[in-house]
């Protein structure tokens, strides 16, 4: 079971940061309308306003308290009361119930805001009406989805947020902000790049109780379980299995997973480079059959009883403080010629607190152009160093 446990571990943690539950949502009648009286009490001027969506999961907390460090008073949604009004309390923030399933209390919220930062997911589920609301009110959309199809699917409605004057930016966690910065970074150092590779080490520096939480991981088997693609000659297709590689660094053994990372869609976007392959790097050897788990349904139930049982809601504080990722990023061309740099960054969930706020600040300020944007296309290659305890190094 510890075996299992590891290697499960090991192939969730390439799948970003979204805190949020595997099973798709129930069908159930909408919810009410929302009353005069909630709706009053929503901010007047929408200029400056943000909405937090998702608020009360890890991620979404973590980012509501630190959102006064960046200058952002937020009032705080979500669909559970009884999550959301102890947290709203003690960040003295205002608070609104709200659910996805009445698209006419979504329109009469936004309209109330300049700004909704979407974090609950699965965004498979969640994206749509989030967006719709989005489109009809004139509001900014930013969320820190990792799901390929979810940002293809934003991206295919680029002319609808043009027109609307929105400005429609997913992934702005660690999903993508460090690799879609870092991507553009050698890209705009190598002639007609071809081809981007990009290693993640999510475990360097490591530190004891610093793993996934148990949203995260039910996130990673939604993606895993569908038909794995890669970016290859500008186009995503399907591969029978991802590639697994094995290779001694330093003395260690270390696999390389091919993970479908949403760099596929942002750094083609962001670079233009038609081929992308990601790799998350593990210590030591994991069966090749794993990933394969995922994608039946027995197997996703397994492994989905087994988070239950086993993942934390998220990791302790200290680990967080202490642990660091590693990103290297080489673009490559047909001449031979190739460009690599590293990226050191906080923990993951950590970072995701600070650029999701970075970029909310940005957007506040008037510094934002409208339709279906990235990152780096946006806010350039340096943005990621605005992150505390982020360094980059070339080579």
């Amino acid at each position: 079971m510890r075996i299992l446990l590891y290697m499960l571990i090991a192939i969730a943690a390439t799948i970003g940061i979204s805190l949020v539950y595997f099973n798709q949502p129930v069908s159930s009648p909408p919810t009410a309308a929302l009353s005069a009286e909630v709706l009053a009490a929503l901010p007047q001027n929408r200029k400056g306003q943000v909405l937090i969506y998702g608020a009360y999961g890890f991620t979404g907390a973590g980012i509501s308290r630190l959102a006064a460090d960046y200058g952002v008073v937020p009032v705080l949604a979500g669909r559970n009361e009884s999550k959301l009004k102890p947290l709203a309390q003690e960040l003295g923030y205002d608070y609104v119930v709200l659910a996805l399933d009445n698209p006419d209390n979504l329109v009469k919220v936004l309209q109330h805001f300049e700004l909704v930062l979407h974090i609950a997911g699965p965004y498979t589920y969640t994206s749509k009406p989030m967006l719709d609301a989005a489109v009809a009110t004139g509001t900014h959309y930013l969320d820190i989805t990792g799901e390929n199809h979810v940002i293809e699917a934003q991206l295919q409605r680029d002319e609808e947020f043009k027109q609307a004057n929105i400005m429609v930016m997913p992934a702005v966690g660690y999903d993508v902000v460090p690799t879609d910065c870092l991507n553009l970074y050698v890209a705009q150092q190598v002639d007609q790049a071809n081809k981007l590779t990009v290693l993640m080490n999510g475990n360097y520096n490591g530190v004891a109780g610093a793993g996934l939480s148990r949203g995260t991981a039910k996130s990673g088997l939604e993606i895993l379980s569908r038909p794995q693609l890669m970016r290859q000659n500008g186009e995503m297709v399907q591969v029978d299995a991802a590639k697994i590689i094995s290779r001694v660094q330093d003395g260690r053994e270390q696999t390389l997973v091919q993970i479908p990372w949403a760099d596929m869609m942002t750094s083609f976007v962001s670079t233009g480079i038609p081929t992308i392959e990601v790799y998350q790097v593990q210590e030591g050897t994991i069966p090749s059959w794993l990933p394969r788990v995922a994608q039946y349904p027995v197997g996703r139930r397994l492994l989905s009883w087994l988070i239950d049982k086993n993942f934390p809601p998220g990791p302790p504080p200290g680990a967080q403080q202490n642990r660091q990722t590693r990103i290297v990023s080489t673009a490559s061309n047909a001449s031979g010629d190739s460009a690599t740099a590293t990226l050191i960054t906080p923990e993951a969930y950590l970072l995701t607190f600070h650029s999701t706020l970075i970029v909310v600040k940005r957007v506040l300020a008037g510094d934002w152009q409208a339709g279906f944007q990235t990152v780096a296309q946006v806010y350039g290659a340096d943005l990621v160093l605005e992150v505390p305890g982020t360094r980059r190094e070339d080579g």
